[in-house]
């Protein structure tokens, strides 16, 4: 999670009305926090949201931080801290760090910040129809191509922090400077340093990420017949060890591997490929049971939730639509 503890709505087939209750998550979160005086938010439209924040943090601070869906840059200018993802280790934050924090559902983590420091970073916030518009769902899953210890992959949050590219902190020393009058004019420059700061990091990961690919051919053909076996067989039980053995790779390889060529991980995938299985069924008139049971779901409950977090929208509301 950010040191902003920030949190984004579920994606919602409705943005403005998930924005509502959005704004309301952020505005408690800034005053418990006390970050209120130090904190100017950018509205610049319904997909793009910029978060100033210059604050003196005279006490610690640790504490627990929980959110829903959410794409994020962070850039840090001055102050140190850590961050982190149950179940991950910390991300060490300071001058000149950049991290995105991405994660298709409701995540929990801790922010560490020392006492007697200022705090001043740019926090960008980027919404799901933005991301799949300007580049489809690999853009808009960008944080979890990159494998790190401070994500938990299993379940698809994901934490990486860079060192900022010298492009990237003056955009935002741009931002936290700019002294143009609230107005159009004000709206489009910060627009365009938000739009320009994602080009610079989207770069600098995605250089990366190639530079870190280590996937031999005949593992890349394994990789490749385990998403074929997903993609036929997704109604079976399909864990880790199963589909390592099935496919004869060792489960680390296998994990690596299938997020560098199908860009998601195997548990993140095999949820995919069952939810657009379900909502096909239930295009065709088939009841929520038989959907969930056909596709692997033994919980009636927990498919429902997974759908509804997903798809926007509960699976008996989704069959009544067609």
């Amino acid at each position: 999670m950010e040191a902003s503890v920030l949190s984004n709505q579920h994606c919602s087939s409705s943005i403005e009305g998930a924005a509502t209750d959005w704004r309301q998550a952020v505005d408690h979160e800034i005053a418990a926090l006390g970050w209120t005086d130090g904190t100017r938010v950018e509205q610049l439209d319904e997909s793009v949201t910029i978060f100033t924040i210059d604050t003196f943090i005279a006490k610690a601070l640790q504490r627990q931080q929980e959110g829903p869906a959410t794409f994020s840059l962070s850039v840090y200018l001055e102050g140190r801290g850590a961050l982190s993802i149950n179940g991950a280790k910390p991300l060490t934050i300071g001058p000149r760090v950049a991290a995105v924090f991405a994660s298709p559902r409701f995540a929990r983590g801790e922010m560490v910040i020392p006492a007697a420091q200022r705090l001043h970073f740019i926090d960008l916030r980027f919404e799901q129809p933005f991301l799949m518009k300007v580049g489809g769902e690999p853009l808009a899953r960008l944080g979890g191509d990159l494998l790190t210890e401070h994500s938990v992959p299993e379940q698809d949050v994901f934490l990486v922090g860079l060192a900022s590219p010298a492009a990237l902190q003056q955009t935002a020393w741009d931002i936290a400077r700019c002294q143009l009058p609230d107005g159009l004019a004000r709206r489009l420059y910060l627009h365009s340093k938000a739009i320009e700061s994602l080009s610079i990091v989207v770069d600098a990961l995605c250089r990366r990420s190639a530079g870190s690919s280590t996937i031999k051919a005949h593992e890349r053909l394994r990789v490749e017949r385990a998403q074929q076996l997903i993609s036929t067989r997704y109604d079976l039980d399909w864990t880790i060890a199963r589909l390592s053995r099935e496919v004869g790779l060792n489960e680390r390889k296998l994990k690596h591997g299938f997020r560098q060529i199908v860009g998601n991980s195997v548990h993140s995938y095999l949820r995919q490929v069952r939810l657009d299985a379900a909502a096909s069924l239930l295009r065709d008139g088939h009841s929520v049971t038989h959907a969930a049971l056909s596709v692997g779901f033994d919980s009636l409950s927990h498919f429902s939730k997974i759908f509804t977090e997903v798809k926007g929208v509960a699976p008996s509301r989704y069959r009544q639509q067609f």
